[in-house]
């Protein structure tokens, strides 16, 4: 039992809550004639339940100097207000059902509905009810009541799949490599008595690095994602119904590097925003070089087979380094200045399907600069950091391209 306690001479307002078999409907009185109007004055009004005989009851029913005036309509000389408001959040109604007099009490019924089975609240404030009553200066005594909704069924349902593009297999965990391009799609159906009203497919994870993006060109249900670094890509699907209850599922791209002993150099970015286009990151070249005076220096623009094999997709360099026993300088030519705070390159290695090696950098440089990112044990696919003194190239000595098949190009120092 809750006792609301009335300041001065006010009768004391008392509030039950009652159980099945309670024997509050065996009281007799008489029938209190109710008028229920306008529910928007009584908007954010505090948790309680309240009767209010004037200003002092009017300002209880509220948090403190936040009343707002009294209604106009409300003549507490005649009338008197009956307020319930609940102070749990899967309230969604509250009703005052009816008032017996007697002669010494008044009774007041009131029923509070909860959300049902799968049901969602989505109003943010109290649930609440007002009516009312000619005045009597008589104690109060609420019954409170409890009853649960119907119940809204099941929440939607979501699923995705992904395939690689051009292949006829869904599914919801797909193998990929760099340079690849899916193809995911979102399917969702509503269930229990709401309609969807909205589906979304976005990313959910990308590997460090990776600039990739969803494009949809077949509706928002559908897209194309071009991977583009080694790691797990998670794309989540979600839909939701008219109530907010909401179906989620996922689907992963796995991006493994193979188990080779062929090592794998790759160059990635880091310090970007997702929403940055990778077509404005500055223009690097990624070369590995033979030491000696009379090394050969290998790259996207200058393929030296037996040294490297490389690929471009977009501001990122795949380079296959084959199986051997050698040290090879690796470095990053810049042919754009890149700002500090900008998008920078890292270069990742891998052996043996792991990496092996990690490094990035994030100094201004200018354009042409050169970035001596280490030197390559290829038996094993260390990276050892630049500094160390035996590699000839970091030392001074020239490496020399190969000249170009057309037109020739002369040596470079």
């Amino acid at each position: 039992m809750v006792v609301l306690a009335a300041c001065g001479t006010a009768p004391p307002v008392t509030v039950v809550r009652t159980s099945p078999g309670d024997k509050s409907e065996a009281i007799k009185g008489d029938n209190v004639k109710l008028k229920r109007g306008s529910q928007e004055p009584f908007s954010g009004a505090r948790p309680g339940f309240y009767v209010v005989r004037g200003q002092e009851d009017w300002e209880r029913a509220w948090p403190t100097d936040k009343a707002p005036p009294m209604p106009p309509a409300l003549d507490t000389s005649s009338q008197m207000l009956f307020l319930a408001v609940s102070d749990a959040k899967d309230v969604t109604r509250v009703k005052v059902q009816r008032v017996l007099e007697t002669g010494s009490y008044l009774f007041v019924w009131v029923r509070e509905t909860k959300s049902g089975e799968s049901c969602t609240n989505k109003s943010q404030e109290h649930a609440f009810d007002a009516v009312v009553a000619a005045r009597a200066d008589k104690p109060v005594k609420f019954f409170v009541d409890e009853e649960r909704g119907e119940s809204c069924g099941d929440p939607p349902v979501a699923s995705v799949e992904c395939r690689l593009m051009n292949q006829q297999t869904w599914s919801t965990k797909v193998m990929a490599q760099p340079g690849d391009t899916l193809e995911c799609a979102l399917s969702a159906t509503a269930r229990g008595k709401f309609e969807l009203v909205d589906k979304v497919l976005s990313m959910a994870e990308l590997p460090a690095g990776s600039t990739a993006k969803l494009a949809f060109r077949k509706g928002p249900e559908r897209a194309e994602l071009e991977v583009d670094v080694y790691g797990t890509y998670t794309v989540h699907a979600e839909a939701a119904d008219e109530a907010g209850r909401r179906g989620k599922a996922t689907a992963t791209i796995d991006v493994k590097p193979p188990k080779t002993k062929d090592v794998l150099v790759q160059l990635v970015w880091a310090g970007f925003d997702l929403r940055d286009e990778s077509d404005t990151f500055p223009r690097v070249n990624l070369r590995v070089a033979e030491e000696g005076p009379r090394g050969q220096r290998c790259s996207a623009d200058i393929p030296i087979p037996g040294l490297c094999e490389v690929k471009t997709r977009g501001a990122y360099t795949y380079m296959r380094i084959p199986e051997g026993t050698r040290r090879l300088p690796v470095s990053v030519q810049f042919i754009d200045e890149r700002f500090e705070k900008g998008p920078g390159p890292c270069v990742h290695v891998w052996y043996d399907g792991a990496r092996t090696a990690e490094t990035c950098d994030r100094k201004h440089r200018d354009a042409d600069e050169i970035w001596r990112v280490g030197v390559l044990d290829t038996s094993n696919g260390t990276l050892i950091p630049d500094g160390t003194p035996s590699p000839a190239a970091d030392a001074g000595a020239p490496v020399v391209d190969p000249p170009a098949k057309t037109p020739a190009a002369p040596a470079k120092k």
